[in-house]
C-alpha cells in the first residue's frame, strides 16, 4: 500500500504532511552534517528497546556538546507524536520504522558565527518496512562486498555518536550497489579490522562461536546488543574482537544486525560463499529467540508483508 503520500511528519512541534517537511539550507545538521538521530522499529505497533535508544542519543548529544540546548521531552514529543500520528495506516499484523532527528539549528550567515538563542531543529519520520527486500535475503541470505572506503578512525571522531556525517557510508554504499545492486557493503578501519556495515554491525559463527568486532571503530549498535544477549542465552559463547577478512572468508555463517530486520543472513562476501543455506543455523535459532521475546513472527510477518 503507498501511504507515502499520507504520511505525517513531525517538524520542530508540528505534525505536518511529509510532501512539506523542510529545513533551511543554513541548517547546521545540512551545513557540516552536524545530525544526531535514532531509528526506531516498532513491534506489536509499541516501540522496542525505546529507552536504549534515547539513552544512545543523549549521549551523542552531550558527546556533540549541545544536550544542554536540546529539551529532551520534545525528542520524546516527536517519537511518540509520529507513531501516533502514523500507525493507523499500517496492518495490524505489520510495523514501522521511525527516525527522529535532531540538529543545531539554523547557522545563517556562518555556521560557527551563528547566533547562540538559534532553537535545535528536532525532526521525525516514519517509514514503512522493505518487507519484499528483508524477505528474499532472509531466504537467499545478503551477498556482501568489502568497501574501498574506511571507516573514520575514533581519531577523527567517535563512531559510537550516531550522527548523519557518514559520507564514506554511502561512498561505500553507492561503490557496492554499483558492483552488485543486491549486495551490502562491509567496511574496514584504517588498520584494515572488520568494522561495520553502512547501516549494521556484522557478526561470524566459527567452531561454534560467535564473534563480532569490538566496539572500538563502530557504531555500537542496539540491535547488537540484543543480539549478544539472547546468544548467550541460548548457550552461545560470544567473542568481541578485532577480525579480518580472513575469519569472513572462512566463516561457517554471518550476518548483519540493526533495528529494521534485526538479523539478516549473509550468503556470500566478496564471492566467497558463506554457508549452505539461510538464515544459518545460529542466526535461525537468534531469530527463533527474538520472536519469542517480541511476540512477533518476524520471519513469518516478512513473509506475509514481502512476498
Amino acid at each position: 500500500m503507498d501511504t507515502d503520500n499520507k504520511r505525517l511528519v513531525y517538524m520542530n512541534g508540528e505534525m505536518i504532511p511529509e510532501k512539506d517537511a523542510k529545513i533551511s539550507i543554513f541548517d547546521v545538521g545540512r551545513l557540516y552534517g552536524a545530525t544526531f538521530y535514532e531509528s526506531i522499529r516498532t513491534f506489536k505497533h509499541e516501540y522496542f528497546t525505546l529507552q536504549e535508544h534515547y539513552a544512545r542519543l543523549k549521549k551523542s548529544l552531550q558527546y556533540a556538546g549541545f544536550s544542554k540546548d536540546v529539551d529532551f521531552s520534545l525528542v520524546e514529543e516527536a517519537v511518540n507524536q509520529t507513531l501516533e500520528a502514523n500507525i493507523h495506516l499500517t496492518d495490524k499484523d505489520d510495523d514501522i520504522w521511525v527516525c527522529v532527528e535532531v540538529t543545531p539549528g539554523e547557522g545563517f550567515p556562518i555556521p560557527t558565527l551563528k547566533n547562540l538563542d538559534t532553537s535545535p531543529t528536532i525532526f521525525c519520520y516514519s517509514n514503512e518496512l522493505p518487507h519484499k527486500e528483508y524477505y528474499k535475503s532472509y531466504k537467499n541470505g545478503k551477498p556482501v562486498i568489502t568497501s574501498l572506503y574506511r571507516n573514520i578512525p575514533p581519531q577523527c571522531f567517535e563512531q559510537r555518536c550516531k550522527n548523519r556525517a557518514r559520507l564514506p557510508h554511502y561512498l561505500s554504499k553507492y561503490n557496492a550497489k554499483h558492483l552488485n545492486p543486491e549486495a551490502f557493503a562491509l567496511m574496514l578501519d584504517i588498520e584494515g579490522f572488520i568494522s561495520e556495515g553502512t547501516g549494521a554491525n556484522i557478526f561470524f559463527v566459527m567452531d561454534g562461536v560467535l564473534y563480532t568486532p569490538t566496539t572500538r571503530n563502530i557504531l555500537v549498535g542496539i540491535s547488537r546488543n540484543y543480539a549478544i544477549r539472547l546468544a548467550k542465552k541460548i548457550g552461545l559463547k560470544v567473542v568481541e574482537k578485532d577480525l579480518t577478512l580472513y575469519e569472513a572468508y572462512v566463516a561457517e555463517e554471518a550476518f548483519w544486525t540493526t533495528s529494521s530486520y534485526c538479523i539478516m543472513p549473509i550468503c556470500s562476501i566478496d564471492d566467497h560463499k558463506i554457508g549452505d543455506s539461510w538464515p544459518g543455523h545460529v542466526a535461525g535459532k537468534l531469530l527463533e529467540e527474538w520472536s519469542r521475546e517480541v511476540g512477533v513472527d518476524i520471519l513469518g510477518q516478512s513473509k506475509r508483508f514481502g512476498s
